[in-house]
């Protein structure tokens, strides 16, 4: 049983990621006055995309027809590793902070890889800028995973947010425990910068654009074809999908085991929603920031995530 609920979580989640990309998507365009497309659209952009032939560039190797499956394997990996809303994910002994890290960090480098061998200018430029975003967010992740650990007094990240639940109940029982909701709310804060830089959303990068000057992310993929740039779409709406269940756990970290399945998915759905009209108001409100002006706001997470981890030590 505990093995069929693990992987239907997983199965759940990477059905869901498409949705919740397109509700952000419907929500911005009916902020700006605009009747919008359906939040089934990128769903339908896949299945276009699946039908269509690869081209490549002349210039291309090998390293250009592996690297958009070695981009969308590490996300589809970590959707088995964490407990977005049931307790035993399928890979649940795997998901520690550097296995994430670096599984999130291996997709990147296989995205400039294959910008990088495509010989195009946009592809070195996006995969330098890529690299820039990342090299300063990065640290901040590190920091604010093994802060989470500290606090809870576990390495493995689904007995974390499992231990964060349990907390969180004992809190609103007869008998709260040292639950702290300081800690918790820095967490959310920095890895609401975080979410918004590694996943090339307004004020980092706008996800819309194809100006030459101001892409980041879309220049990396920008010779992508039929179902190279599916895997390419699909495992950025499942990055997006990731960050923001972890938003989610951090909100209110209610996971089920068996009998709770049904309610924690229910909430589970309610929060990712929730997110995603916080991650539209964002960009709708807020205009895409200069590229040297990036480095004072992700220095500002680096700050919030340290002074977590003092915290998380003196708690």
């Amino acid at each position: 049983m505990n093995l069929l609920l693990g992987i239907m979580q997983a199965l759940v989640v990477l059905m869901l990621a498409p949705f919740f990309a397109g509700f952000i998507h419907k929500l911005k365009q009916r902020i700006r006055g605009q009747k919008g497309i359906s939040v089934f659209q990128l769903y339908r952009n896949l299945y276009k995309l699946h039908k269509k032939e690869i081209v490549l560039s002349k210039d291309a190797s090998l390293v250009s027809r592996l690297a958009p499956y070695f981009y969308f394997l590490p996300h589809a990996l970590l959707c088995f590793m964490l407990p977005f809303f049931y307790e035993s994910p399928l890979l649940g002994n795997s998901s520690n902070p550097v296995v994430l890290l670096y599984l999130l960090s291996l997709s990147i480098f296989f995205m400039t890889l294959y910008a990088l061998d495509q010989a195009s200018s946009f592809g070195a430029l996006g995969s330098s800028r890529e690299w820039f975003i990342s090299s300063l967010s990065e640290p901040s992740a590190i920091l604010l995973l093994f802060s989470l650990c500290i606090y809870t007094g576990e390495f493995n990240l689904s007995h974390a947010f499992l231990r964060l639940s349990n907390e969180l109940r004992s809190f609103f029982s007869e008998h709260p425990s040292h639950f702290s909701i300081s800690i918790p709310f820095l967490l959310l804060f920095t890895l609401l910068i975080l979410t918004l830089a590694e996943n090339a959303r307004i004020p980092f990068d706008n996800p819309e654009t194809h100006l030459e000057l101001t892409m980041v992310h879309e220049a990396n993929i920008l010779e992508a074809s039929g179902p190279h740039l599916l895997l390419f779409e699909y495992g950025s709406y499942l990055r997006l999908t990731l960050f923001l269940s972890i938003m989610s756990i951090l909100i209110f970290p209610f996971i089920g085991d068996s009998t709770f399945y049904p309610l924690a998915f229910a909430l589970y759905l309610l929060k990712m929603l929730f997110l995603c009209i916080l991650i539209a108001f964002v960009e709708s409100f807020n205009a895409k920031m200069r590229l040297f002006r990036i480095p004072n706001v992700l220095s500002f997470a680096f700050v919030l995530s340290l002074l977590t981890l003092i915290l998380s030590m003196e708690a």
